[in-house]
């Protein structure tokens, strides 16, 4: 059948992603297959005689590609510098990104992605366990772990969406096997693990965030349900004890070192609380790159491009941080995926890109809620918006809630639903 081979082009994205050639940032296998996936799904549908469309829900998605096209490309005339250029490229990539996801759409499609999100967090465990993953080593002997990866962040990032995917399709379904439970819960745990191996606190905030979505949850419906509403809020009012007495025991001493420690991840989520404890506003701009954003306020509204970062030395803002409390080396993007994008292509563009979240996070199934709010909590940190299955997790969100999807010819419910193979053409 056609659709297997886009199905075979998409699982051997998904499988090699992890493993990186070239340094970050330039073309990988993995994007050679997804490049493919839509090559072939785009002439697939021109053979078969459908129109070529773009689906409405993301035109605001693609006019702020246009935007990115745009704005970078004046800046190139100006400066003559290629990594407008390569951002650009970045965007474009993602945009088709997001068209093939939505064009693949089905239940087959949902099984193949599950089924590789798994055996990726898998084979990552199996490559730590063996000892032959790589390690970031820090200036002062402190190590983190990240995979076949070339940066831990990158690595936590990626097993941060493989787990956020699967707890998505399980909580589409309505009835699982106890076997299967038991899988969830186990490659779930396993995930966690890796990430707490990378000690990348980005990816913690992320599944605090998570988690503490969850709990509301859980205790909105047992609370709206149940008659015994005193005994479920002493529960609550114990647990939110309990997180008193964890922020208590994680808070770092005045003196704290994070080389005289064992560098683990709390160390890490120390190091971070006695950095905002003991510094000040500058000092939380300049940690994320972000100080550019007092210092050039300006293209906030007309954006200043993708690239070139050297043009945004802080000269002079050095003078406004504590003593000892930061070390900046180098000038490179914003370390904040919303304030990354909103400084480079100003006001209008962002709006639009914020509208299509939101217009797709909205349609979520409140099942799956959880995963969408701590994509975007972790987004806040880093900069991650390259990623394609950032985006997919973006679309999975606004697809979850559909009752209709149709498929080539037939109309049916969620991908929870029967769903035959097939590309989706309209909603």
């Amino acid at each position: 059948m056609v659709i297997s081979s886009y199905i075979f082009s998409m699982l051997f994205f998904i499988l090699l992603k992890p493993f990186y050639l070239f340094p970050s940032g330039s073309i990988g296998i993995a994007d050679v297959f997804l490049i493919l996936t839509v090559i072939l799904v785009f002439f697939a549908q021109n053979k078969n005689g459908n129109e070529i469309k773009l689906f409405r829900e993301d035109i605001p998605f693609y006019i702020f590609t246009g935007f990115v096209l745009l704005i970078n490309g004046l800046y190139y005339l100006c400066y003559g510098n290629r990594e407008f250029i390569k951002y650009s490229t970045y965007w474009v990539y993602c945009a088709a990104a997001i068209w093939v996801f939505r064009m693949l759409y089905s239940r087959s499609f949902m099984k193949v992605m599950v089924l590789a999100c798994g055996f990726n967090i898998f084979v990552q465990a199996v490559v730590l366990v063996s000892g032959q993953g790589r390690y970031f080593y820090e200036s002062w002997g402190g190590s983190r772990f990240m995979g076949t990866f070339n940066d831990p962040n990158q690595f936590a990032f990626f097993i941060f969406t493989m787990l956020l995917v699967l707890f998505m399709y399980y909580r589409s379904g309505t009835e699982y096997s106890q076997g299967k439970r038991i899988l969830f819960y186990f490659i779930f745990t396993l995930g966690l693990w890796l990430i707490i191996q990378s000690k990348s606190t980005g990816m913690f905030l992320g599944l605090l965030v998570f988690f503490f979505i969850l709990f509301c949850q859980w205790f909105y419906e047992h609370m709206h349900r149940s008659v015994r509403r005193v005994s479920w809020g002493f529960a609550a009012f114990c647990i939110i004890i309990l997180g008193m007495g964890l922020i208590w025991y994680v808070w770092p001493d005045a003196d704290f070192d994070i080389s005289r420690t064992s560098y683990t991840l709390i160390s890490r989520i120390q190091q971070k609380i006695w950095k905002l404890s003991n510094g000040n506003l500058a000092d939380l701009l300049y940690d994320r790159s972000a100080e550019r954003l007092v210092l050039h306020p300006e293209y906030l509204l007309f954006g200043a491009g993708e690239g070139y970062f050297e043009r945004f030395v802080p000269w002079g803002f050095e003078e406004k941080l504590s003593p000892g409390v930061f070390h900046v080396f180098h000038v490179n993007e914003i370390h904040s995926s919303l304030f990354d994008v909103w400084f480079s292509y100003g006001i209008l563009p962002v709006s639009l890109l914020v509208y299509w979240v939101i217009s797709n996070v909205v349609k979520c199934d409140r099942r799956q809620i959880a995963a969408v709010i701590a994509l975007l909590a972790e987004s806040f940190t880093l900069m991650n918006l390259r990623q394609p299955f950032f985006w997919f997790i973006i679309v999975l969100a606004g697809m979850s809630a559909k009752t209709e999807v149709k498929l080539e010819g037939e109309e049916v419910d969620s991908y929870g639903g029967k769903i035959k193979e097939g590309i989706c053409t309209t909603h």
